[in-house]
């Protein structure tokens, strides 16, 4: 007769590989080292937070995974793909979005045109005659968008918004603009740089919740923001970047408590 364990053994099925890896990242412009050999793995459907001081290759970072500058040394696999010299916009189709420390609008297009603009490179065959013609096939395509857009605008609390120039907004509007332009169409990774500034109380409250609400839908998101607060209460892991390294890397509870990070960083 077979005798109880005293614990499951794990397999190879418990392990769950990361979306993205980032292995021995170093990033240098000319004389001035940016990134030293960072390490970093982010789970599918986890929020990751990346806090430091100011100059510490927060978005020197996001621009390395993002591929618009390639790292002096290392590599970055998303998905189990090594992506390391892909241009950005390869990066994007294939599932990789992200936000701008300053706000990137289309300034001069309404908000619904901003959202739709991310949908346009799926295109819908026939070209520019089709459009002429108005080809069914079109027509059903846009409108599928349009209502796929209109389901973000809701989410984002755009709706009313929608017809107006989002150039005309204030930021904290131009950033919820920005979210559903990146969440349009579905991102398997989110990078959100430091998504929280200038925006109100209940302008960040909204952009809390929308993040909860996307990492539950299985979007993984990697976060930078100086709020310590917003930070603690939507990560599940958080790495601490200080001159271009990983200073410590762990749950929220862990960094609060790491002294290095209460020295460098949190105070």
């Amino acid at each position: 007769m077979s005798t109880p364990t005293a614990a499951r053994t794990s397999t190879a099925a418990d392990v769950v590989e990361p979306l993205l890896r980032l292995t021995g990242i170093t990033k240098r412009f000319g004389g001035v080292q940016a990134l030293t050999d960072v390490s970093l793995d982010v789970a599918p459907g986890i929020v990751q937070g990346l806090i430091g001081p100011n100059g510490a290759g927060k978005t020197t970072l996001f621009d390395v995974i993002t591929g618009i500058t390639p790292p002096t040394s290392g590599t970055v696999v998303f998905d189990g793909v090594d992506v390391t010299r892909q241009s950005s916009v390869a990066r994007a189709r294939v599932g990789m979005r992200r936000t701008f420390q300053r706000a990137q609008v289309f300034s001069w297009l309404s908000v619904e045109d901003n959202v739709l603009a991310a949908l346009e490179w799926r295109g819908g065959g026939g070209g520019v005659l089709a459009d002429l013609v108005a080809w069914p096939k079109r027509r059903s395509l846009e409108k599928e968008r349009r209502a796929v857009a209109e389901e973000v605008l809701r989410r984002c609390g755009l709706m009313e918004l929608r017809t107006v120039p989002a150039g005309s907004l204030p930021l904290g509007q131009q950033r919820l603009v920005e979210l559903a332009r990146a969440i349009v169409d579905r991102p398997k990774l989110l990078l959100l740089d430091e998504p929280t500034s200038g925006l109100d109380h209940s302008e960040a409250q909204r952009y809390g919740e929308m993040i909860m609400s996307l990492r539950g839908e299985g979007t993984a998101i990697l976060l930078v923001e100086h709020d310590a607060g917003f930070v603690m209460r939507h990560c599940d892991r958080i790495a601490v970047l200080n001159l271009g390294s990983v200073l410590a890397e762990g749950t929220p509870a862990e960094i609060q408590a790491n002294a290095a990070v209460r020295d460098a960083y949190l105070g």
